[in-house]
């Protein structure tokens, strides 16, 4: 969103600006892959990621995607995780009297981390990680609004856009964090995203809020 604002355009919502006509933001085929490279690679350029606390991050992609939702087609999040269960875990519910809880959930992320079938809780680490591309920011979604001024202020952004960007949006609505990890989950996750907890230097520990 903040991004897009940068450029001229004005996206109401997660919707909109997930829609590249709407935001305005190009990909790399938009922009032609030798000039993408050159871009990325420049050495005054700055090439940026945002990470989350693999627990957070797992509890907010559950709660945005998958609770409350009858575990039946037609629901892409849904879908995806019907296609993969019966190949990784077949015990895991499915049905229209079920919904995911966040252990089970916990379950199926942690076994399919590292299989690219899903940004929302694949390992930070393959998506940061671009052979020939090295990132010179990693910010932190627990200090969104001073590591993302660091990204305005290179790109000379006003007042208004920074101002807007300290503002969150989609927030999950879910009960503490600690609430919904027991031992045996925190353990599992723990084991799956070991690399996004050593690289991004997060604790072993559950966040407390």
């Amino acid at each position: 969103m903040t991004l897009s604002r940068l450029i001229g355009n004005h996206p109401r919502d997660e919707q909109e600006v997930n829609r590249r006509k709407r935001s305005g933001l190009k990909s790399p085929k938009h922009v032609g892959l030798s000039r993408f490279y050159r871009m990325a690679t420049d050495a005054d350029a700055l090439r940026f990621t945002f990470v989350r606390n693999p627990y957070a991050r797992l509890v907010s992609a559950w709660a945005d995607k998958f609770h409350g939702k009858p575990l039946v087609a037609g629901d892409p999040f849904v879908d995806c995780y019907l296609a993969w269960r019966a190949e990784f875990d077949p015990t895991l519910p499915a049905g229209p009297e079920y919904t995911l809880s966040f252990a089970d959930f916990a379950i199926f992320a942690s076994l399919t981390a590292g299989r690219r079938i899903d940004a929302h809780w694949q390992l930070q680490d393959d998506i940061a990680t671009m052979p020939g591309i090295h990132l010179n920011l990693i910010g932190r979604m627990e200090q969104f609004s001073s590591d993302i001024s660091r990204v305005l202020d290179f790109a000379r952004a006003g007042a208004s856009i920074t101002k807007s960007a300290a503002t969150p949006l989609n927030e999950s609505k879910h009960v503490p964090y600690g609430d919904l990890y027991d031992t045996q989950t925190a353990h599992r996750v723990y084991g799956s995203y070991e690399r996004d907890f050593d690289k991004f230097s997060y604790a072993r520990a559950i966040p407390q809020t």
